[in-house]
């Protein structure tokens, strides 16, 4: 989930709305919103899927069509402009699109929300950068034509922004904040990718850092160059578009930028609209409703789209929409998911019952334990902090950077729980019987935990003891390391000479980066296999 916000006043200007009909057609729009009188601010929450709603300019154009204001039409000027891309960054980070901005009139607030633009881009579209990273540079200090290549790292030096002095590739990649952040993802190449101007300036290590005097935008720029470069040349057309777009209802005019791949030639950026076939018939046949050919384009003119027989064009800055259902969506967003009217479905299904709560469920709720379920899917950061980052199983191609691997143990959500609820009133007990991933194996887990401002081993021991004589069965820990314990408290839980589980309390350092000052003890076991197998009905 994003969160972005915005001073009424400021987007007032924009889309001319009062604040309770702007936060109720956010809301409707599907961006969930609220106005927080003590700042002055709209606070919206965006998913993932909608990146052209990252800026307050996309916002904006939004509520233009979705109250019936006509949108511009986005187009580029013709230019002289070149970047060459050379063969060499193919097996680096081998795409790039590039585009020019001119007549914008920057002030700090623009600045400021053009640099959360790229960080919420960076962040969910470009997957943390590994997808592809941007950069804005004033045009005034680029001499054409640009080249996109590669340089031994000895050979790369210059001065990064947020730096005083020229460095070294080697010093960027180790000292720098941003090489330290994202200097893993070329590090074991021999070559780095690098933007170099006509002039043999290096203008940025990508995807690292911009030099400080070929990358720093003020209150006096003007013009701009913008490249996004990464392993997905759709991803980074998306992203252009995005970008030259917001910088359009700026004020900014966009001008075209020919990128040579070779003996490939293209301009760049691309902001044809995308035609998407759509029947009336399969709409109507989807939503349950009796649109005509009137109703469906106005529905769509709503949503930023034109339409002609049959043709829907997707506007450029829409990276969302890639077939005829995700039209099919804003159809009915349009119309308003209020407005339908509940049916009864004229086939009948009896279905099957879910997981029914056994004995288990009884004796956690006999103790006192709140049940909760958690997605199976989570992502490295979250794992890494309990140290069980490694060797997991990813996701080719996730739809969210919070959900790229799958859960391993219940431990991390389960932690979640406590963060989340670390306002709330203690003792806090917890538990969850849920799925995991181990090796190529699926495993059902139990997992309980306890919240307290003070807790001692012998009270959190005994909520395993009661578990395990309900269901008659005898338990030995043994003291073994686990990077999310403390050391002195850090246990296996032993059954029949075999490990089924751990037992600890949970260490300061993982507590602290989660904000909780409380003591937290945390048991997982393992719900398969002799001699656990007769735990479960």
């Amino acid at each position: 989930m994003v969160v972005v916000e915005f001073e009424y006043e400021e987007m007032k200007r924009l889309v001319d709305l009062p604040k309770e009909k702007m936060v109720a057609s956010l809301s409707e729009l599907g961006a969930p919103s609220e106005y927080e009188p003590t700042v002055k601010k709209i606070i919206t929450e965006l998913t993932p899927n909608r990146p052209d709603w990252y800026s307050m300019e996309g916002l904006a154009r939004a509520l233009k069509a979705y109250h019936g204001k006509k949108l511009p039409e986005y187009g580029t000027k013709k230019s002289d402009y070149t970047v060459v891309v050379h063969p060499s960054v193919a097996t680096v980070r081998p795409y790039t699109v590039c585009a020019v901005v001119k007549d914008l009139k920057f002030d700090d607030q623009r600045i400021r929300d053009m640099v959360l633009l790229q960080e919420k881009l960076l962040a969910t579209l470009g997957r943390k950068v590994k997808r592809f990273g941007l950069g804005i540079y004033p045009l005034h200090a680029i001499e054409f034509p640009v080249s996109y290549t590669t340089m031994k790292p000895e050979e790369i030096r210059y001065t990064p922004l947020g730096a005083e002095h020229p460095m070294s590739a080697k010093e960027i990649l180790e000292t720098h904040k941003k090489g330290q952040q994202y200097g893993y993802i070329i590090k074991d190449h021999d070559r780095y990718p690098v933007f170099v101007d006509a002039k043999g300036k290096v203008m940025a290590l990508i995807p690292v850092v911009n030099s400080a005097e070929t990358g720093r935008v003020d209150l006096d720029t003007k013009d701009v160059f913008i490249e996004v470069s990464g392993t997905d040349i759709h991803s980074c057309k998306a992203a252009l578009n995005i970008i030259v777009c917001t910088f359009a209802d700026m004020g900014g005019t966009i001008h075209e930028v020919m990128m040579h791949y070779g003996k490939e030639k293209f301009r760049s950026p691309d902001l044809a609209p995308k035609a998407v076939k759509i029947s009336l018939k399969e709409t109507n046949r989807l939503l349950g409703l009796e649109l005509g050919e009137s109703d469906m384009a106005q529905h769509l003119a709503r949503m930023g789209y034109g339409y002609k027989k049959g043709i829907a064009y997707a506007p450029p800055y829409r990276a969302d929409v890639m077939g005829p259902i995700d039209v099919i969506e804003d159809i009915a967003i349009s119309y308003g998911y209020n407005n339908f009217k509940p049916t009864l479905p004229d086939f009948f299904c009896p279905g099957e019952g879910m997981r029914t709560h056994d004995g288990m469920d009884s004796i956690m709720r006999g103790m006192g334990f709140m049940e909760m379920k958690t997605f199976m899917l989570t992502n490295k950061e979250k794992l890494a902090a309990i140290g069980q980052g490694d060797g997991v199983i990813e996701i080719t191609n996730p739809g969210s950077a919070d959900y790229t691997v799958i859960r391993p143990s219940l431990m991390a959500d389960m932690l979640d729980a406590f963060k989340i609820n670390k306002m709330k009133r203690l003792p806090q007990r917890f538990y969850e019987i849920g799925l995991v991933q181990k090796s190529q194996e699926t495993a059902k887990h139990l997992i309980f935990g306890v919240m307290d401002k003070k807790l001692e081993f012998a009270d959190a021991r005994g909520h395993l003891q009661a578990l395990a004589a309900e269901m008659g069965i005898d338990f030995v820990l043994e003291k073994t390391p686990n990077p999310a314990f403390e050391p002195e408290i850090s246990c296996g839980v032993m059954v029949s000479g075999k490990k089924v589980g751990v037992f600890g309390k949970i260490n300061k350092t993982v507590l602290a980066k989660a904000g909780v000052n409380f003591d937290v003890y945390v048991c997982e076991l393992e719900l398969q296999g002799d001699p656990i197998l007769p735990l479960i009905r």
